[in-house]
């Protein structure tokens, strides 16, 4: 059997690390949204998407395509910031600003005429969202334990792959910084909707890997490896087919990759699935709140049950899997677990 050649390049305006794009219905219309907002001058960005669906790559591609590309790209997971110190990262802090505190310049100010990218920003802590906010409308920011004011002109492109109108309604996330971020909104579909740009994707990573490998050039595949592929869910999505093809890479040893050399997980027989129980919708449905008495904590706790639980079967108890079904992160998801 003809094993499949890689191709020199692939027609594409953008750099190498934004290949990512494809050819589909769906990636075509992203691209078109991530070159009209590259042409503004300032207007920020929220990506929607799954988790390894290339949200940063999305935003670097705004970056590159846009005047300010010759200015610094900056990224930073929310989700990682301490709570104590995620204003100082952010906007700075002078010396003795708060204990132990050194002079530092933060993220918007080293972004200045550039760009910066705020990952997961659902995360971000409550109490630097209104300073956020108040820099965003004003473009006016303050480092802790300053009186001075510094002005920063800053391209923010904010992602999530959470339900942020849900985390409004929690409480765990500012209705007017909703308001202001989502102005711009580009959603990423996940792998499996784009199966058309899989043959792409797979000629990119393969050539990418085969450089980071010093190998001449990179291996071909056989036919059946890319059905194999194309019948896989692809819960990792674009981050998962890359450690995918770097397995089958080092095991192929130069040679067409065949289904052989793929991870278990790929060519593992697919599981006979048992007759399906009542859908989420329909659980949550027939959850009557009582007419009278109605603990309100213990009903919003028992429909949580519900949903986690619906969520972990369809995930094959997969909990990473599971917590990005709920739009939540899978130690959050833990932390739901150990509290029931």
């Amino acid at each position: 059997m003809a094993a499949t050649q890689i191709p020199d390049a692939l027609p594409t305006g953008l750099p190498d690390q934004e290949l990512w794009l494809g050819n589909s219905p769906a990636m075509r219309q992203v691209g078109e949204h991530l070159q009209a907002l590259a042409q503004t001058e300032r207007t920020g960005a929220l990506i929607l998407g799954e988790s390894g669906t290339g949200k940063e790559l999305a935003a670097r591609a705004i970056h590159h395509l846009s005047r300010r590309r010759e200015r610094r790209f900056l990224a930073v997971n929310c989700g990682a910031l301490p709570t104590n110190l995620a204003e100082s990262e952010l906007f700075g802090a002078e010396r003795g600003g708060y204990t132990d505190a050194r002079a530092r310049r933060g993220l918007v100010e080293q972004a200045h005429l550039g760009t910066l990218f705020l990952d997961e920003i659902g995360e971000l802590p409550l109490s630097i969202q209104r300073t956020l906010l108040r820099f965003l409308e004003t473009r006016q920011y303050r480092r802790l334990g300053s009186e001075q004011i510094g002005v920063a002109d800053v391209r923010v492109v904010a992602a999530t792959l959470r339900d942020l109108s849900a985390a409004v309604r929690m409480g765990t996330f500012r209705e007017d910084l909703l308001f202001r971020i989502n102005v711009f909104v580009i959603t990423l579909p996940p792998l499996r909707e784009r199966l058309d740009d899989l043959p792409a994707l797979m000629d990119l990573t393969l050539r990418a890997l085969a450089r980071q490998h010093n190998m001449a050039q990179p291996p071909g595949y056989v036919p059946e490896t890319l059905a194999a592929l194309a019948d896989y869910p692809w819960p990792g999505n674009i981050r998962e087919l890359h450690n995918v093809l770097e397995s089958a890479l080092i095991v192929s040893r130069g040679a067409p990759i065949a289904p052989d050399h793929l991870p278990a997980q790929i060519t593992r027989p697919k599981p006979a699935h048992p007759a399906a129980g009542p859908s989420l919708s329909e659980r949550i449905a027939a959850f009557q709140l009582p007419a009278e008495g109605a603990d309100l904590p213990d009903l919003i706790h028992r429909l949580e049950e519900v949903c986690i639980t619906q969520a972990l079967e369809r995930a094959e108890g997969n909990q990473s899997r599971a917590a990005r079904l709920l739009g939540m992160t899978r130690d959050q998801l833990r932390h739901r677990l150990r509290q029931r």
